[in-house]
């Protein structure tokens, strides 16, 4: 794959340590995940589906599948031709191994997602992204999304609202935690996992991560300074706060959620 980024390298390792515990941690959440899928299922945002159109034969490419895969399956069982990419070795041979055991025909790639130094020019027509906190330059993301697609190609990038990261709220209401205007790069000393692993036992381990926090015109601009026009924009409120990575302390179940009145997830669906 390369000579990574070192940022990009310390959450090459902190991630391939948890993707077996990632994986059980799926399996307890949707304990009839190889059934769902299998059988066709689909579980994608509600809106990613419409917002891209019918995806039946097109060949899609998901930058970061994570050992579940479970929106490259989605993709795949709304008819797309699937290439799934994840940056650590170990998520790749997860996923490939439950598609085989599934009989879904996706193909597989270790792949940092900011580069894809695997994948070939021009070859795809959609790029389906996730996950812009663990891209270190969204720039060269964007030029990357941009040269593996085909002239007409579309780029949908899903993401958790940058909102998100500089809020909190607990029994006292809403805090405001960080800046929402200085996009920054904050490194830990360790990793908890996912909003995933804490509901089903939890995860550490002493391995640096490195999350990088960008303003929404920081994301707009990295896609148009790529080359793509801009189609469509999507935000939509928090629905359940424990599916994030938000600092969240549920209230009495009487009240009222106040995060709920700001956006929880933003998508951009760009054309090249």
């Amino acid at each position: 794959m390369g000579n990574l980024n070192p940022l990009n390298l310390l959450n090459k390792e902190a991630w391939n340590a948890y993707q077996e515990d990632y994986f059980t941690f799926h399996l307890m959440e949707r304990p009839d995940y190889f059934e769902f899928f299998s059988g066709g299922g689909v579980d994608l945002d509600e809106h990613l589906a419409p917002m891209l159109g019918d995806v039946k034969g097109m060949k899609l490419l998901d930058t970061c599948c994570a050992c579940d895969a479970a929106q490259a399956f989605s993709w795949h069982n709304l008819g797309a031709v699937v290439t799934a990419c994840d940056i650590t070795e170990k998520a790749i041979e997860i996923a490939a191994k439950n598609a085989a055991k599934m009989n879904l025909a996706v193909s597989f790639a270790v792949a940092d997602m900011q580069t894809l130094e695997p994948i070939g020019d021009g070859g795809y027509d959609v790029v389906f992204a996730t996950c812009p906190v663990w891209v270190q330059n969204i720039e060269e993301a964007c030029r990357t999304w941009h040269r593996v697609l085909k002239k007409g190609g579309k780029l949908l990038w899903h993401m958790e609202h940058p909102i998100t990261y500089c809020i909190a709220e607990d029994k006292n209401g809403l805090h405001i935690t960080g800046n929402y205007n200085t996009p920054n790069t904050e490194i830990y000393d360790s990793f908890d996992g996912t909003p995933l692993a804490r509901r089903h036992g939890g995860f550490h381990v002493e391995l640096k991560t490195a999350e990088h926090f960008w303003r929404i015109s920081d994301i707009l601009n990295a896609v148009c300074g790529a080359g793509f026009v801009v189609a469509k924009v999507h935000e939509s409120a928090v629905s359940n706060p424990t599916d994030m990575n938000l600092d969240y302390e549920p209230k009495d179940s009487s009240e009222e959620m106040e995060m709920k009145n700001l956006p929880g997830e933003f998508t951009v669906l760009a054309v090249k």
